[in-house]
């Protein structure tokens, strides 16, 4: 059985909380549950799995959203300075997180326990075996360094596997951010940030660290943060002005605003710094990226333009081509925003989680061979998640974790699946 999640987001608890230890334990109960569960064979036969790898599938941990950052200096840059911040940052994003940290390394430690079967293949009540748990975690845009910084080795002190990709029966798991060019950098040159990057140290970590903020209540700053951090570039201004339309408090919904804009200036201003309009690939558009984003950014009592005319849209809106990351067949699964999987895959089927929100891709009908599975609006039980179980004869059924809302087996005969759930963890849009 394999369970691949993604985007838990740990950071060092400066700005914004990250996911409490109890979100790891629900995770820990429900992986253990699906094991159970993945023991049913086809021909209604059940077999305990043999055992569960864990993939956390990038951006486990966030190193840019700190208020170590809010100086001088940036965790693009290069130096001793930089370098020492970025060491603190990942020691406190550990340390906060350690609650999470632990629930990871007691499932690697301990493993789960299924129900033995008997010579018929049926479950002995009360029996039980325990299965081995393989635990990794890949690199993401936010977590950047994961393989080369002092986390990693803190990390394999705890004997779980650190790298950039993971592949093994058939399916294989990368973040995906290095065909998002919003997250596309020129490291050898030094050339600055990338435009994600530049949005969440410059805007989004300046924003949550304002006064107007934290006059917010607890409950309303953390649910428009967490909009912020999970919402495409274009979306943002949106998201705000939706907070703000939904306000009651209008005297502190217009000081919000207000403070949103100022923000906006403040990351104008630090992009043009930076050199970020001419990095690659913005120095190729036929426009002022930066200066028509923040345009974008500062338009919260305004409607964003819409159709040809919207070249900024065109540039980084909307589905992101893949070509032959994965070529073969079996499953490709990506921890970042989906992808325009219009291009051939083969025989390949491809699993998004943690899709963008607030942008509409344009599709005139779904993706072959492609799924997404997204949050619910309602705070998750936990990321986004995929479940891979080999139910014999050849089939290999994919599901959301913790509430399977349906199941995607090889022969399409064998395929179910029900309307999902109102109060369920996740949902899978199929377009297989």
């Amino acid at each position: 059985m394999i369970v691949v999640t993604a985007n838990w987001e740990i950071g060092d608890g400066s700005l914004w909380p990250g996911p409490a230890a109890r979100m790891m334990g629900r995770f820990r109960a429900d992986v253990a549950r699906a094991a159970i569960r993945a023991g049913w064979q086809c021909d209604g036969r059940y077999q305990p799995v043999r055992r569960v790898d864990v993939v956390f599938a990038g951006d486990t941990f966030d190193w840019l959203t700190s208020s170590e950052w809010l100086g001088a200096s940036r965790p693009w840059q290069r130096g001793a300075k930089a370098r020492a911040i970025r060491e603190r940052v990942v020691a406190g994003t550990l340390r906060t997180g350690r609650g999470v940290i632990r629930g990871m390394m007691a499932m690697a430690r301990r493993g789960v326990e299924v129900s033995r079967a008997d010579r018929h293949g049926r479950p002995i009540p009360g029996a039980m075996v325990r299965v081995p748990v393989g635990l990794s975690i890949l690199e993401g845009n936010l977590d950047a360094g994961l393989g080369w910084e002092a986390s990693r080795r803190a990390v394999e002190r705890t004997r779980i596997g650190v790298g950039a990709a993971w592949d093994a029966r058939g399916v294989r798991v990368i973040h995906g951010d290095s065909i998002d060019p919003i997250w596309m950098a020129d490291r050898d040159s030094g050339a600055g940030p990338s435009l994600g990057e530049s949005l969440r140290v410059d805007l989004l970590a300046r924003f949550a660290a304002s006064t107007s903020m934290a006059a917010i209540d607890h409950e309303s700053r953390r649910l428009l943060l967490a909009t912020l951090r999970s919402a495409h570039p274009l979306a943002l201004a949106g998201t705000v002005a939706a907070w703000i339309a939904e306000s009651r408090d209008t005297a502190m919904a217009g000081l919000l605003g207000d403070e949103w804009l100022r923000s906006v200036a403040a990351w104008h201003r630090a992009a043009r710094g930076s050199g970020l309009s001419g990095a690659h690939p913005w120095n190729e558009a036929s426009f002022d990226v930066v200066d028509a984003l923040a345009g974008r950014l500062a338009a919260i009592d305004r409607r964003a333009p819409s159709g040809a005319a919207d070249h900024l849209a065109d540039l980084i809106g909307g589905d992101l081509p893949i070509a032959a990351v994965g070529a073969g067949s079996g499953f490709l699964v990506l921890g970042h925003a989906t992808v325009d999987a219009s291009m051939s895959l083969g025989g390949q089927r491809m699993i998004g989680l943690g899709a963008r929100r607030g942008v509409d891709g344009g599709r005139d009908g779904g993706l072959p061979g492609v799924r997404e599975i997204s949050l619910l609006p309602s705070p998750p039980r936990y990321p986004a998640t995929a479940l891979f179980t080999d139910r014999g004869v050849g089939t290999m059924v994919v599901s959301s974790l913790g509430d399977p809302v349906a199941e995607w087996g090889e022969n399409r005969g064998q395929q179910r699946s029900s309307p999902a759930r109102a109060d369920a963890g996740a949902w899978i849009v199929d377009a297989a």
